[in-house]
C-alpha cells in the first residue's frame, strides 16, 4: 500500500482534542516501549499503568514539545490530511529551551555553550517510528521537524543548538544524525542523560552513586547541531 507522510507539532493546548491526542499518543508510545525497549529510559511496565489523566498531564508538561508523524492512504485528499486523522506512526520529543546553566555538561569535553543572547538550547529524545514504516525517511522527517521548530522558536536572530545522546555502539543511529549535520560533542554519563532527557525521576535516590559503573561512567555519545537563525 502507498502512503503519504506528514509531521506535525502536537497542539497540547487544544483542550477539546487533548483527550483524543492523549489516547493516540499512549498507543504509539506503548508500542515503542515494546518494539524498541532498549532505546528508552522508561519501560512498558511503568507507562502501561498510566491513566488517561496521566497521559494528558504527560503531554502538557512545560517546555516539552512533541513532533508526530502521521501516515495517510495515498488517495486521502489533502484537506483531509490533518493531525487528528490518519495513523500515528512516529514521534520525537523536544525539550527546551534550556538556560545555559541547565544545559551544560561541564565534564563532557564538548564545545563551548554560548550565551542566551546568542543561542537557544534544546534536547531531542525518544525518536521512534513503527516497523511497518521504517526505511521511508520518517526518522529524518521527525528530526528535521524538531530542528525547524527549535529554530523558529529561537527568535531575535539567535541560533538554535539541539543535542541528542545515543549509545556509542548504536552505529546506525549515529550515522543517521551525522547525515543530518550533527557532530560529536563529547561524552556523558547515564545520570546526565536521564536528567537531560527529562527522566530524572527514574534515577536512584542517590543519583546513581550506589552503582557508579552504570550511572556515572562517561560512555554516552553526545551529538549536537547548531542551526542558523530562522528567516
Amino acid at each position: 500500500m502507498a502512503y503519504v507522510y506528514k509531521v506535525y507539532l502536537l497542539p497540547t493546548a487544544d483542550t477539546t482534542l487533548i483527550p483524543f491526542f492523549a489516547g493516540k499518543f499512549a498507543s504509539l508510545r506503548l508500542s515503542a516501549l515494546t518494539v524498541s525497549a532498549p532505546a528508552f529510559s522508561s519501560t512498558f511496565e511503568i507507562e502501561s499503568a498510566f491513566t488517561a489523566s496521566d497521559w494528558i498531564a504527560h503531554l502538557q508538561r512545560p517546555s516539552v514539545h512533541y513532533i508526530i508523524a502521521v501516515a495517510y492512504a495515498s488517495y486521502t485528499k489533502p484537506e483531509q490530511q490533518k493531525i487528528d486523522t490518519g495513523d500515528w506512526i512516529g514521534s520525537a520529543t523536544l525539550i527546551g529551551p534550556f538556560t545555559k546553566e541547565a544545559y551544560e555538561l561541564p565534564e563532557s569535553d564538548g564545545p563551548e555553550v554560548r550565551g542566551d543572547d546568542v543561542e537557544t538550547r534544546w534536547q531531542m529524545t525518544a525518536v521512534f517510528n513503527t516497523p511497518l514504516h521504517r526505511g521511508r525517511g520518517i526518522a529524518k522527517m521527525l528530526i528535521n521537524g524538531a530542528l525547524e521548530f527549535a529554530a523558529a522558536e529561537s527568535g531575535n536572530g539567535r541560533e538554535s543548538r539541539t543535542r541528542i545522546i545515543i549509545h556509542p555502539r548504536n552505529i546506525v543511529v549515529k550515522k543517521l544524525y551525522e547525515g543530518l549535520g550533527f557532530v560529536d560533542a563529547g561524552k556523558c554519563t547515564l545520570a546526565e542523560a536521564y536528567r537531560s532527557n527529562g527522566d530524572a525521576a527514574l534515577l536512584p535516590l542517590d543519583g546513581g552513586a550506589s552503582d557508579p559503573e552504570k550511572y556515572l561512567a562517561r560512555f554516552g555519545t553526545v551529538m549536537e547541531k547548531v542551526n542558523s537563525p530562522a528567516r
